[in-house]
């Protein structure tokens, strides 16, 4: 089965772009653009899996941002409070001049804990969310 091929535009820092050309050239990538078909294939399996969570859920959601994106900690904070129902904890730490590292303990409805993640996930500055369940 073949299936049609689309060229998409794709802007991104130049620090970022050096070490993803590095780690294709470490793991032997064919290509740039079948190192992003891996990454959104794996984008697309982790949305699929969060989405079919059903019931009481109970884990983990790390957050890497840069602190010094203008509003982010607000934004943050914000989303936080508007999710406290299934926020049990949350631990911040300093990872560099640039990075902060959240882990927020999560523990209610799959489908709040889903919207919670949703949010900071689209959040700019927000380098990464993973939901990790138990």
């Amino acid at each position: 089965m073949s299936s049609k091929i689309t060229r998409v535009s794709l802007t991104l820092p130049q620090g970022l772009l050096d070490e993803l050309d590095r780690m294709l050239e470490a793991q032997r990538y064919a290509s740039r653009s079948e190192a992003f078909r891996d990454a959104i294939r794996d984008f697309l399996a982790n949305y699929r899996w969060r989405s079919e969570l059903k019931g009481e859920q109970l884990g983990a959601i790390l957050v890497l941002y840069e602190h010094d994106v203008r509003g982010l900690m607000d934004e943050l904070m914000d989303i936080q409070h508007e999710h406290s129902s299934v926020i049990s904890a949350v631990q911040h730490l300093h990872i560099d001049a640039k990075n902060c590292l959240e882990v927020l303990i999560v523990k209610g409805a799959a489908g709040k804990i889903r919207s919670l993640i949703d949010r900071i996930g689209a959040t700019r500055g927000v380098k990464q969310a993973k939901l990790v369940v138990v």
